[in-house]
């Protein structure tokens, strides 16, 4: 049986000098139940980001970001 939850997940990630996610946490949570709010944290993690410069330079940054569960 499927549970039909929709919405969205905020996440506040930490954005390294080289693009890559190092840290991930759930800020607005959507359901800890039915596992949403993992698999948001495991998709932010799997994301490539363009790294945040300063003076042209890369540097790591903090981001806040949605991500939004539908039924089709």
């Amino acid at each position: 049986m499927r549970a039909k939850i929709q919405g969205t997940v905020e996440l506040e990630a930490l954005i390294a000098a080289d693009g890559k996610v190092a840290e991930v946490r759930v800020t607005r949570s959507l359901d800890r139940v039915f596992g949403l709010d993992e698999q948001a944290r495991k998709a932010a993690l799997a994301t490539p980001f363009l790294p945040c410069k300063r003076e042209g330079k890369p540097v790591p940054c903090l981001v806040t970001f949605e991500l939004t569960f539908t039924l089709r």
